[in-house]
């Protein structure tokens, strides 16, 4: 049955976990990849090598993260013009700063702190390489910072849905045969399994429809059914009384004169209910 949420739309909704695990998998995965690639075509110590890596990957880091909190906070919630002009100059702004960070960490030496350092500029085809990989950087966290905004509206507008359907929806429409019918919440008695149909039984008749048990549950409020058998829901207000069937079982007496024996589980839900 649909479970009760609470939308606070004071608050952002927390970032997914898995965001944040695919983020530290893809800055490995450019790690490795320049260790890699040094070592295949340096032929140095792997200390080097290690290094190298190091002053290529380390100062995109703080871009990243930079770049998707300035995306997140003061761009994508703009007009599709606005968004699509800004993303030159950020991208630029990116590839320039990743190209700096690295010519900065490339040539500090051991006592920079004493004797300062001098920063040596990239050849011409190096840096043309360079600033073609901080745009193609750029377009992937871009591109990742707009899925996980997309993915936190569907997760708002879903919540703020599943609230209005709780406060509006008081009826429940079943198919029956080519047609389909209108039914108050507060007439249905229970709805149980029947062969190859589920039966839906109200006070005065009985509905059949191919609809399973499990369709019809994620439609029924949860403050007013209760699964109390796999092949039965039944309406907390259809019960006239209940009483133990034996084995933590419990028969519930309905408001039509039938009977309905719960499984164990279903019995401990009614007692949850129960003030």
């Amino acid at each position: 049955m649909r479970q009760d949420k609470v939308v606070q739309t004071s608050a952002s909704p927390a970032p997914l976990p898995a965001a944040r695990l695919l983020t530290l998998l893809g800055l490995g995965a450019l790690f490795s990849s320049y260790l890699l690639v040094f070592a295949l075509t340096r032929g140095e110590p792997f200390h080097t090598t290690l290094w190298r890596a190091a002053y290529n990957v380390f100062p995109a880091i703080p871009l990243i993260f930079g770049a998707h909190a300035l995306l997140r906070t003061q761009v994508w919630h703009r007009s599709l013009v606005v968004v699509s002009a800004v993303q030159v100059p950020l991208a630029l702004a990116f590839s320039f700063g990743w190209y700096l960070g690295i010519i900065v960490m490339r040539d500090l030496p051991s006592g920079w702190v004493q004797n300062g350092f001098i920063v040596r500029p990239f050849v011409p085809i190096a840096l043309i390489w360079q600033l073609f990989q901080g745009l193609l950087l750029y377009t992937v966290v871009a591109m990742a910072s707009l899925a996980a905004e997309l993915a936190t509206r569907v997760r708002v507008q879903e919540a703020l849905f599943g609230k209005s359907e709780r406060v509006t929806a008081t009826n429940l429409i079943v198919k029956e045969g080519s047609e389909h019918s209108s039914v108050g919440f507060d007439e249905i008695i229970r709805v149980s399994g029947a062969d190859e149909y589920i039966e839906v039984v109200l006070a005065e008749r009985s509905i059949l429809t191919t609809s399973s048990l499990a369709q019809i549950e994620a439609r029924l409020p949860e403050n007013l059914f209760f699964r109390a058998h796999r092949s039965h829901i039944v309406r907390f207000g259809a019960i006239v009384r209940s009483e133990p069937a034996g084995n933590g079982r419990t028969t519930l007496h309905l408001m039509n004169g039938n009977a309905v024996i719960t499984s164990r589980s279903g019995t401990r839900l009614l007692r949850e209910s129960a003030i």
